[in-house]
């Protein structure tokens, strides 16, 4: 796998597709990507996790299991975490901007 290819790919994701994909399919493509990074480029995956805010202790965490198959799906569990919850937030602050909006023009 091409790691600059993929990587550049996972960086653009816009959040609409975490909207829209099948968790679980994510989860498996995002899963063989990180462990291809675990194997073969581990400073490009800490990139990523940094990239995506993901949770630092949680990170650590994952990546105490011993099983780099486990550690490469725990990690993906968290960065799918971490993206819906950008995804939350977002809708949050654009219906409360909305509503704000909605009470100017009253």
């Amino acid at each position: 796998m091409d790691n600059n290819i993929e990587f550049d790919r996972f960086q653009h994701i816009p959040a609409k597709y975490f909207e829209t994909v099948e968790i679980h399919e994510l989860k498996r493509q995002l899963t063989i990507f990180i462990r291809d990074l675990l194997e073969h480029d581990f400073h490009r995956l800490c990139n990523l996790i940094y990239r995506h805010d993901v949770s630092e202790p949680k990170f650590h965490a994952a990546l105490d299991v011993q099983d780099q198959d486990i550690q490469a799906g725990q990690i993906a569990d968290l960065v799918i975490e971490r993206e819906m919850q950008k995804v939350a937030t977002r809708k949050a602050y654009r219906k409360f901007k909305d509503d704000q909006d909605k009470k100017a023009l009253e």
